[in-house]
């Protein structure tokens, strides 16, 4: 980063520019050691000084909010405590902001209390990251966020190996909030102990079955003992939608009529419209009507069903050895609709993608799929799962 010269005056700071890159760096030969750097969004001043082959740093606050005397005073005390100890003292240096703890930074970041063009997020999100603080890293809570160091986050997550995926998962929710605080404070914040710290790769998951013969998908959901659940096992095949789509159906998102169905809220958050196969309705209007607003209601009243996670080839539910989880009746339709001769962008829109095009093509494609669509893809996956019992069948046996 190239540095400019220029004299701290309050017209020319206020005038100060960003010429491009991350920031553009101003000083004053007035003030050793004492930076302002002009970023996109804010004006911040910064102490920098190399003492026996050291490189000392430290963020003073921005402008306007500090004033060049302020700044120069401030950055006048670090030199000298440099000079005495080697060593910045952090605690004691004046702030533009207070410091806060983590437990603050998550709130923030769910509420938009920094700023409201924060992204939304979600109850189901904001209720998650707030567990997994409080189960891994309770201590941190009440720790100011500027003592949470890079060291701590990454021993932490090397201590997790043995559940990589929570592991992951925590380091998602730690980069959120202090992403949330470098984008939206305005006082010159740069602290980020995630930066670099590496998490896990994801755990792939093979089918359970060989794709190559005969899918066992109806074979299997037609022994699952509970109605309800052998519906719902249904709805995921004969749809492609995800287990947190088909939780959260409402008999009123159902149109009978017009054979539609709408999601509310998908993954990237917007709501659309799918047509529904004959074979996905008849499994609707089949499903026990155990609730007036939800669909597939689970052991407990008023509470959506849990637990479809893999069941074996007589329909009971496994942790290991089974032949289908909600996950491979997605992989199905996707097969079926590639195997009914729909284009990659239809197959995309009927099993509710955020992604249905590359670049802005998507952005822009509506209503790709029909009800002949929806058809010709249950046929394919009861053709390729056969011999099976009919829907009707399989949600009227005792």
């Amino acid at each position: 980063m190239a540095t400019l010269e220029m004299t701290f005056t309050k017209g020319a700071l206020d005038k100060a520019a960003h010429t491009g890159g991350a920031a553009t760096r101003y000083r004053d030969s007035r003030y050793p050691n004492l930076y302002l750097e002009v970023g996109a969004r804010s004006k911040t001043w910064r102490f920098r000084k190399f003492w026996k082959g050291q490189n000392f740093t430290e963020t003073l606050g921005t402008w306007p909010a500090m004033t060049v005397i302020e700044a120069a005073q401030t950055a006048a005390e670090f030199n000298t405590r440099i000079e005495d100890a080697g060593v910045i003292v952090r605690n004691d240096a004046p702030r533009n902001a207070p410091e806060i703890t983590l437990r603050v930074a998550l709130e923030q970041h769910v509420t938009k209390a920094l700023d409201p063009r924060q992204r939304h997020v979600s109850e189901e999100t904001a209720a998650g990251y707030a567990a997994m603080l409080r189960l891994h890293t309770p201590r941190w809570l009440d720790m100011p966020i500027t003592d949470i160091t890079r060291q701590m986050v990454n021993e932490k997550i090397k201590a997790m190996a043995n559940k990589p995926t929570t592991a992951s998962c925590l380091l998602r929710a730690l980069g959120a909030i202090y992403g949330t605080q470098l984008a939206y404070r305005d006082d010159g914040y740069e602290h980020d102990p995630t930066y670099r710290v590496k998490g896990y790769e994801a755990r792939t998951r093979e089918l359970l079955f060989d794709e190559a013969k005969r899918w066992p998908a109806m074979e299997a959901i037609s022994k699952v003992p509970n109605m309800t659940r052998r519906a719902a096992w249904l709805a995921l095949l004969f749809t492609g939608f995800r287990m947190c789509n088909i939780r959260a159906l409402r008999w009123q998102d159902i149109d009978f009529d017009e054979k539609m169905l709408t999601l509310g809220r998908m993954k990237n958050g917007l709501r659309r419209t799918f047509p529904l196969s004959d074979a996905a309705l008849d499994v609707f209007r089949l499903t026990p009507r155990t609730h007036d607003q939800i669909v597939f209601e689970g052991r407990h009243y008023n509470k959506p069903i849990t637990g479809l996670r893999q069941i074996d080839i007589d329909g009971n539910d496994v942790d290991n050895g089974g032949v289908l989880r909600p996950h491979d009746t997605r992989h199905l339709f996707s097969s079926a609709a590639a195997k009914a001769g729909l284009s990659g962008p239809v197959i995309n829109w009927m099993r509710g993608d955020v992604t249905i095009m590359q670049g802005a093509a998507g952005r822009y494609m509506h209503d790709l799929g029909s009800h002949a669509d929806a058809n010709a893809i249950a046929n394919q996956i009861v053709s390729k799962s056969a011999p099976a019992l009919s829907v009707e069948d399989m949600l009227r046996r005792a």
